[in-house]
């Protein structure tokens, strides 16, 4: 299919909280993007928390941050999770982070020697290594995130995928799995694995990886989790050996930036560049969902619009990365450093909404 950029609905604009200390990174780092009724949810990634906010008159503001700190104890006592998804079904908020390795970046304005080293060096960075879910309850008109609620007559609390502090047990059962152990063990700037994307319908639970993409296919995992001792593991389908599934899906060599799931099981996926480049965004449907197998492989998904690529204007600008499906019936696109456009003031962003039919 040709690739069609379609005209935007309308611009959305977001509006936070000017006393927040990191204000300039939350607006030009956001990396995934979540609607529940009138609130947004966005994380960014360089930090270890999520963002609530309110729908208003041309948007959203009333923001409110959460720590993952104040939930969880994570591996690394502080830094960044590098957050990159997240999902929700009642009554949990789904987060996860990207599991990848970074390598370390030269700077110009060093000796040779030393920008030569720093692009050998590849850095870990624990609370990358996170996936898990914290109690999501509508209250006074708004969810919140809770330590601890009550729902359908029991207790629940924050829970988090078993796993150390260079790893979880999902990363684990990849380094053997014979299409993606060759690539966990490399960076996600070098086509490495990299997650961005997170969905769920009904016990299934799909993470969609921007990295790495085998011939032209992007690659979404699909797990099923039970509680065990306070924490999540991974659970086998009857009669399947791994503890996880393979999708494959044909998307002309780009990889998953979000998924998103609607209530009728249409999955969507925002599809982009892999590694640093520039280049096509999309939106792709695939109707019904991926099939409830142990793996599939999706060789013509429909492709509907292309979004905004600030690309062709500056490098690295306007990366589509996150895709919230909102009560209106549109599709908002949030993005990863807006041109200076979109930005409002010093705490505030403009981003997209497509009409999705």
């Amino acid at each position: 299919m040709k690739p069609s950029q379609k005209k935007v609905a309308h611009k959305c604009l977001i509006q936070f909280d000017k006393g927040f200390s990191n204000i300039e990174d939350l607006r030009t780092e956001i990396s995934s993007s979540l609607a529940t009724e009138d609130n947004l949810w966005l994380s960014y990634d360089e930090d270890a928390g999520i963002e609530r906010l309110k729908s208003t008159k041309n948007g959203y503001g009333y923001h409110k941050h959460y720590e993952l700190f104040d939930f969880f104890d994570l591996p690394s006592g502080e830094g960044e999770a590098d957050m990159e998804a997240l999902a929700y079904q009642e009554p949990f908020l789904w987060f996860c982070g990207s599991m990848s390795l970074k390598r370390n970046s030269p700077n110009e304005r060093d000796p040779i020697d030393k920008q030569l080293g720093n692009l050998s060096e590849i850095a870990t960075d624990a609370n990358r290594f996170s996936l898990g879910c914290i109690p999501c309850i509508k209250k006074d008109g708004s969810y919140e995130l809770l330590k601890e609620a009550e729902y359908n007559g029991e207790k629940i609390k924050p829970l988090m995928l078993r796993g150390g502090t260079k790893s979880t047990e999902l990363h684990n059962a990849l380094m053997t799995d014979e299409h993606l152990k060759k690539f966990m063990t490399i960076p996600c700037k070098d086509n490495g694995f990299d997650i961005e994307g997170l969905a769920i319908f009904e016990e299934r639970i799909f993470i969609g990886l921007r990295g790495p993409v085998l011939n032209g296919y992007a690659v979404i995992l699909e797990i099923s989790c039970k509680q065990f001792d306070n924490e999540l593991i991974l659970s086998k389908k009857p009669d399947e050996d791994k503890l996880y599934r393979k999708h494959f899906i044909d998307l002309s060599g780009m990889g998953i930036r979000e998924l998103n799931i609607t209530k009728n099981g249409d999955l969507f996926l925002l599809a982009g560049p892999t590694m640093d480049l520039d280049g096509t965004i999309s939106i792709y449907k695939i109707k019904g969902g991926l099939p409830d197998q142990h793996g599939s492989v999706i060789h013509q998904p429909e492709r509907l619009f292309d979004v905004a690529r600030g690309a062709e204007l500056e490098h690295g600008a306007d990366k589509a990365e996150g895709m919230a499906f909102l009560p209106d019936g549109k599709v908002l696109i949030t993005y990863d450093s807006p041109v200076p456009e979109r930005l409002e003031g010093e705490t505030a962003v403009w981003m997209d909404c497509y009409d999705i039919d």
